[in-house]
């Protein structure tokens, strides 16, 4: 089985996503379940893996396609992120504190561009 997005053309956000057979969709990375999608469904398909064995994430309802970097995304979380193109992920503008003696989730604050403990000491 293979996994499909299909995209919408101003946004290239994923507005569904479909199982296709591997009789249709034919290998990995060919166009030709991309193609297939598009004869069905029509509009912009692209196929992407649950792995994120390519395409570097898993595309699902709500992320978007970046065409430059061959990647599913995720929405930006704050405006102050930036996107790895590495990875495909958002990157914060510094890194989540993390104490090995007192790990506690922290949650960013995008007013003061930090870091704040979820559950005060």
């Amino acid at each position: 089985m293979k996994f499909f997005c299909k995209l919408k053309p101003s946004t290239k956000e994923v507005l569904e996503l479909r199982i296709i057979g591997d009789d249709v969709a034919g290998e990995d990375m060919s166009l030709q379940g991309e193609e297939w999608c598009a004869s069905q469904y029509g509009g912009e398909w692209k196929q992407t893996s649950r792995e994120g064995a390519f395409r570097k994430n898993c595309g699902g309802v709500g992320s978007f396609y970046h065409a430059d970097i061959d990647a599913f995304v995720a929405a930006q979380p704050y405006p102050s992120w930036t996107l790895n193109n590495s990875t495909g992920s958002w990157d914060p503008p510094t890194p989540e504190p993390f104490d090995p003696e007192d790990p506690k989730p922290y949650t960013w604050d995008e007013g003061t561009g930090t870091w704040v403990p979820t559950y005060p000491s």
